[in-house]
């Protein structure tokens, strides 16, 4: 008898667990894009998140990305853009493409975000940013050279240009495949925002 209960609630178990995520409803969980935008992963289902530094939802939701991206399978890549949704968002993304191509994204990604949310280092500009950089380790010369370069500001505005792509209404926005974006708003929560992203994984695994 102990043997058939068991059964049954393993059973149960799955059913519902598949039940729920087979439920996600397009336009309310998640959005779906009017016309696709083009990934850059290759065969990979690539995964965007949309962020910005000096959002602190997007700070929250740092450690719960990471802890996600040690579980992310193999068919699946992720990509992280800065969001763009007018002038005074520049400053992230700049800050984010100079780590880019200095090398220090691993390095200092989350470093940065600690100084602007716990710690409120006043981080509004170049020279501001310089000096942070300086402390961190990075030669002065250089990180100017990057700050200023041609190539950063391309990639700047490159991401105004995807932003408005993605149709998104603010950060953090996880784009699945250049086919659908979902939010904390849209998820209803941050748990059920990285079930949603794993659905849309498998959907686009198919």
């Amino acid at each position: 008898m102990k043997k058939i209960v068991h059964f049954s609630v393993v059973f149960f178990t799955i059913f519902y667990t598949n039940f729920v995520v087979a439920n996600f409803v397009a336009n309310e969980d998640y959005i779906v894009l009017d016309k696709p935008v083009k990934t850059i992963t290759g065969a990979k289902i690539e995964v965007r998140e949309l962020f910005w530094y000096y959002c602190p939802h997007c700070f929250n939701i740092e450690p719960l990305v990471q802890g996600w991206l040690k579980k992310l399978p193999a068919t699946a890549e992720f990509v992280r853009q800065p969001a763009v949704f007018s002038k005074r968002w520049e400053t992230g993304a700049f800050f984010y493409y100079v780590l880019e191509e200095l090398g220090e994204l691993d390095r200092l990604h989350s470093i940065l975000f600690n100084a602007i949310h716990l710690h409120k280092t006043p981080l509004r500009g170049q020279k501001n940013f310089v000096n942070w950089l300086v402390k961190n380790g990075v030669d002065r010369a250089k990180a100017n050279a990057v700050f200023e370069s041609f190539s950063v500001r391309v990639k700047v505005n490159q991401s105004k240009l995807n932003t408005l792509k993605y149709q998104a209404n603010g950060v953090p926005t996880f784009v699945v495949n250049g086919k659908y974006w979902v939010d904390i708003k849209h998820a209803g929560g941050e748990v059920r925002l990285f079930k949603i992203i794993n659905h849309l994984i498998q959907k686009e695994s198919k």
